[in-house]
């Protein structure tokens, strides 16, 4: 067994390195990034929404699985932070939360959701797709997700996204200041 304290100098070294690894690789962007044509998405008025119609504007994207109590709440208090202060700045924003799980996130579901937290304005989006584009969505974003049982676990990760649909950076732990989701410096 070889511990961080191993006096081996290129055994030390393959571990360190080992550990500043990402850890979950990012697959490469097209032109459009995240805002590239495809398998429309259902809002939660089940109607459908193309992420194109984003493009041109700053959007904070998630994902989320409508039944979790723990990190998909901590994730929309987060960005409910994150509208607080676009809205103190006077910049504007989309919100978006794609559902983990195209069987239980529903639109009917995110209609409850959305409803339930009080987020009413036209800028949040809610969003249920085919598992082929929720796969498709989770590599691009650089989420990770599995089943346990019944459940669907996942990685905690909120997306700024430019204009033109590329991540300009992530919250990746729930101690980072919201702010870091802004556009700007």
């Amino acid at each position: 067994m070889t511990s961080m304290l191993d006096t081996n100098p290129s055994r030390r070294a393959m571990l360190l390195s080992l550990l500043t690894l990402p850890a979950w690789p990012c697959a490469a962007r097209p032109a459009d990034g995240l805002y590239r044509a495809g398998t429309p998405w259902l809002d939660d008025r089940n109607s459908p929404f193309e992420l194109a119609a984003l493009r041109g504007s700053w959007a904070v994207m998630t994902m989320a699985y409508g039944a979790c109590r723990r990190i998909c709440s901590t994730s929309l208090r987060v960005m409910q932070q994150v509208q607080a202060l676009a809205d103190s700045r006077g910049q504007a924003l989309n919100f978006v939360v794609l559902g983990l799980d195209p069987v239980l996130d529903t639109p009917a579901e995110w209609a409850a959701f959305r409803a339930e937290r009080q987020l009413a304005r036209p800028n949040w989006h809610f969003l249920t797709g085919d598992a082929k584009a929720t796969r498709q969505m989770a590599d691009r974003l650089g989420i990770q997700f599995w089943r346990y049982g019944e459940h669907t676990m996942h990685d905690f990760r909120i997306a700024l996204v430019s204009p033109q649909g590329e991540i300009v950076r992530a919250m990746v732990a729930f101690d980072q200041p919201a702010s870091m989701l802004l556009p700007g410096p």
